[in-house]
């Protein structure tokens, strides 16, 4: 007996709840991963860490935004291929 076994309720937590979990996993990730890579550039740009960092995480919401929309897109083509 799994977590989710009817297969319904299987597809609508990859429809809804799986994307959500994604992206509260991975946005700070992604915004560390940002500051990492552009954070000293940005800061001799804008000349504040503040302004940098605040475009960065705004930059880290909008791109993990675009991966939860494509996640939501192309996931259960992937699960109904793969269980199938």
């Amino acid at each position: 007996m799994g977590l989710l076994p009817d297969r319904e309720k299987l597809k609508a937590f990859m429809k809804k709840g799986l994307p959500l979990i994604f992206a509260v996993a991975w946005t700070p990730v992604l915004w560390m991963a940002l500051a990492a890579l552009f954070g000293q550039p940005m800061e001799r740009l804008f000349g504040s860490w503040q302004a940098a960092l605040g475009l960065l995480g705004a930059a880290a919401v909008l791109l993990m935004a675009a991966l939860v929309l494509l996640f939501r897109r192309y996931g259960l083509k992937i699960f109904e291929e793969k269980g199938a």
